[in-house]
Parts: structure tokens; C-alpha cells; sequence
């Protein structure tokens, strides 16, 4: 693990940091250690399948305008007139 680490530029303490932030910040408002970490690991979880579905949103091309609501094309003949 510690291989790993040291290739990602400290990847896994820096994160390590930030989770003990959050699940302190959390448990210190009353909810338990233990479910906070639960609930963690569930929006990873979460996070991760969406990932899995668009790795990466960002390179997806857009096509703008997007017009492609119910009336778009009602509203976009009204302005012409």
C-alpha cells in the first residue's frame, strides 16, 4: 500500500486526511462513527457506478443550444416572429 501511495504523489494519506475531517465533523454533530463511515461507503459506492456509466462527463460533447425540452419548439418559433 505504501508503493501505491508513493507513486500517487500521497494520494492515499491525503485522502485518508480528509475522510478523518469529514467523519469527525459528522460524528461530532451526533451522528455515530460507525454509520457515518456506513453511509460513506454507500455514496462511494454511488459515486462509483456513475463513473463506471460516464467516466468522464467532462469530455462528452456538447451540442448547444440543447433545445430538446418539451416547447423548445413552440419557444424558438415565437421569437423568430
Amino acid at each position: 500500500m505504501a508503493e501505491r501511495s508513493e507513486r500517487n504523489g500521497g494520494l492515499f494519506q491525503k485522502l485518508d486526511a480528509l475522510l478523518v475531517e469529514i467523519i469527525d465533523q459528522f460524528a461530532s454533530q451526533g451522528h455515530g462513527t460507525a454509520f457515518v463511515i456506513a453511509t460513506m461507503q454507500d455514496v462511494l459506492a454511488k459515486r462509483q457506478e456513475a463513473c463506471e456509466r460516464d467516466p468522464d462527463p467532462a469530455e462528452d460533447d456538447v451540442d448547444e443550444p440543447v433545445n430538446d425540452w418539451p416547447g423548445a419548439d413552440r419557444r424558438s418559433a415565437a421569437t423568430k416572429e
